[in-house]
């Protein structure tokens, strides 16, 4: 007998049902139990059904038929509310009629005038069947389908169980694992790292000295800033066992999975250390408790309650390490941060100049690019960028490099990856018309020559009217100098640069157009928070006005504001509104000043639709400086600090500052 691939499907299914039956009899009892009762459900609906003999018409029909005599016998069902007839030429014909004691009795007379044979068929056991099939078995299946799930639930070895386990990625030491050597641009988070690397190898030397490793590391940064590809890099130069599980996996709508999930996920990495456990998106479980409009007595709470258990039945010799990654550190739990839980913050910020030269350097040694290619101009132009974003960059210019049918990566690609990573593609099909391109020249030029005028740090790239992504068109490319300070004048230049555009349409056109709403709403910003947070208005002084919000919930605006009288916030207004309009009323003189540059600069950008570096700084070289202060107090730069000499031996910090008593 051939052994075909039904047979041998029908004969290990009939064993798994047997096994499964003799190892949970109960289990197995109520599903034949269900299977039965569902089974006779729809047999009982089959049976209950209408259903006449003959041909079925019309209850008109049926009446015509009666009132012209050609009707011998008929017969009402009184259950299903039909009409049976048999003509007299032999053939059986029924309808349906409303089941009305008024249409009812109307008929039964009109069979009875036109002296008709008339039966009536009470149905009396089809109304039986029809409780039955409709009340009773429903009832049945849903008791058994309950106390089947119930059972279920309590069989600890069942479905539900390994429902509530963890299921997470986990990678074997060695398992195409990242190593330091992957990572770069983060330097100080290195050097916080390479201890837990050391403590995962060599536990025994931290017990010796009574020293305690971390349990829990806590990487802060923005996103796309390489967190998960530093936890990667910790297990793979640890040679460590590596579980990662997203915060939002533990969460479930059914109670308790969460917390079952976190006691699964540890004992598995006991088992398996030394391990690292890494928790993505930890703010998506550990939010702060008992706070948003809901009860604080939810399953995620249940499920943050049961981590902070975990991380503390652990000790220093068990050889695992939690490390999670959040881009909200304020909204988390208190209790998560403390010494014992998460004793370290390691903070991976935005890549400065030399880290994107280093990112860029690695990602280029996985690409073929040009040597030609100037990484360090690129990176210059890259400020803000994250990790992420230098990967798609060299990612972006290694597309328009296959798609222009080159071998190499060049410096024009990289230049124009920039643009397209930040603005998006070029809309060349998008035409503008000569108005609209010499309006988007003139707003672009005004800032290049206002940041010009008033030696704003930032160095100028490239000016382009060329529109992209889904911006209005025009392009004005800085390389600003990072900075981690920025005093009042720093912040003036920046809002007066800002305005420059809108000043310059004003200037030459005498009206403004919707190609500014970005740079006013950058502007407004800036000088809203000179006002209520730098404490850089007079009229405020050197005041915050307002609270930081805590938790990010219902209400945060007025939170805020609450200590905030109606008198001060219409002064914040002012004054924000004040420093506006100077910042456009400096421009725009400005502009005045150099109304000659304006035109020819404007005019060149119009042919070329792009001029950045020799080409543009010609135009630039002939611009005139503002001389007058941009500052109250200043002539326009910071005036030098002017240290006292300290005697040898004195610290860094006195070094710089001197005497704070002096």
């Amino acid at each position: 007998m051939v052994d075909r691939p039904p047979l041998r499907w029908l004969r290990t299914s009939s064993r798994a049902i047997a096994e499964f039956a003799q190892a949970n009899p109960l289990l197995a009892g109520l599903a034949t139990m269900a299977a039965t009762l569902l089974i006779l459900f729809f047999v009982g609906l089959s049976l209950i059904a209408p259903h006449s003999a003959g041909k079925e018409t019309t209850l008109t029909g049926a009446t015509a038929l009666i009132s012209a005599g050609e009707v011998t016998q008929a017969t009402l069902l009184d259950q299903d509310a039909r009409l049976v007839l048999r003509t007299d030429t032999g053939h059986q014909l029924w309808a349906t009629y409303p089941h009305a004691e008024s249409y009812t009795g109307d008929l039964v007379a009109l069979l009875e005038r036109k002296h008709v044979p008339t039966t009536v068929d009470p149905q009396s056991i089809d109304a039986s069947l029809h409780t039955i099939v409709q009340f009773l078995l429903p009832i049945l299946i849903l008791v058994t389908l309950f106390a089947f799930f119930t059972a279920l639930a309590r069989d600890q070895g069942g479905a539900f169980a390994a429902f509530s386990k963890w299921t997470g990625r986990g990678q074997k030491p060695g398992e195409g694992l990242f190593t330091f050597s992957d990572v770069a641009g983060a330097p100080e988070a290195l050097i916080e790292l390479r201890e837990i690397c050391d403590y995962l190898e060599n536990p025994g030397r931290y017990a010796k000295l009574g020293a305690r490793a971390p349990k829990g590391v806590l990487l802060v940064g923005p996103p796309g800033t390489g967190k998960t590809l530093l936890a990667r890099a910790v297990a793979g130069e640890a040679q460590a066992n590596f579980f990662s599980i997203s915060g939002s996996e533990f969460v479930e709508s059914l109670v308790g999975v969460g917390a079952a999930r976190v006691r699964d996920l540890f004992r598995q990495a006991r088992e398996e250390a030394p391990a690292i456990i890494f928790v993505d998106e930890l703010d998506a479980v550990g939010r702060q408790r008992g706070a948003g409009m809901g009860q604080g007595h939810d399953e995620r709470e249940q499920t943050l309650n049961q981590m902070l258990v975990e991380m503390d039945g652990f000790g220093a010799e068990s050889g695992v390490v939690v490390m999670a990654a959040t881009n909200r550190p304020d909204i988390l739990d208190s209790a998560l941060l403390r010494p014992g839980r998460f004793d370290r913050q390691v903070v991976v910020d935005v890549p400065d100049l030399h880290g994107r030269a280093e990112i860029l350097a690695l990602h280029a040694s996985k690409t073929p690019v040009s040597p030609q290619a100037d990484m360090m101009r690129v990176a210059h132009q890259t400020p803000g960028f994250t990790g992420a974003d230098l990967a798609n960059l060299i990612n972006e210019a290694a597309l328009m490099t296959v798609r222009a049918g080159k071998t190499l990566v060049e410096q024009e690609e990289l230049e124009e990856a920039i643009d397209r990573v930040i603005s998006g593609p070029e809309r060349r099909s998008h035409v503008l018309s000569r108005d609209e391109l010499w309006r988007i020249a003139v707003h672009e030029s005004g800032h290049a020559i206002v940041a010009r005028s008033i030696g704003n740090t930032a160095a100028l790239q490239k000016l382009s009217i060329i529109a992209r992504g889904r911006g209005r068109g025009g392009a004005t490319v800085y390389a600003s100098e990072e900075k981690l300070m920025l005093t009042h004048l720093d912040l003036t230049k920046n809002l007066i640069t800002s305005m420059a555009g809108v000043a310059a349409e004003d200037y030459v056109f005498g009206m403004l157009s919707t190609g500014g709403e970005a740079d006013l709403d950058h502007a407004t910003k800036t000088a809203h928070s000179m006002v209520s947070i730098y404490g850089m208005s007079e009229a405020i002084g050197p005041v915050t006005v307002g609270e930081k919000p805590g938790e990010v919930f219902v209400g945060r605006d007025l939170a805020n504001m609450s200590n905030v009288s109606a008198a001060t916030q219409e002064l914040v207004d002012s004054e924000t509104r004040r420093l506006v309009r100077e910042s456009e009323d400096t421009a725009q003189e400005i502009v005045a000043l150099n109304r000659q540059v304006l035109e020819e600069l404007a005019n060149a950008l119009v042919e070329a639709e792009t001029l950045s570096g020799p080409e543009l700084d010609v135009f630039l070289e002939a611009v005139h400086p503002w001389p007058q202060p941009l500052v109250k107090g200043m002539n326009g730069h910071a005036p030098p600090v002017i240290l006292r000499e300290q005697p040898a031996g004195v610290g860094e910090v006195e070094r710089a500052f001197g005497d704070y008593d002096a």
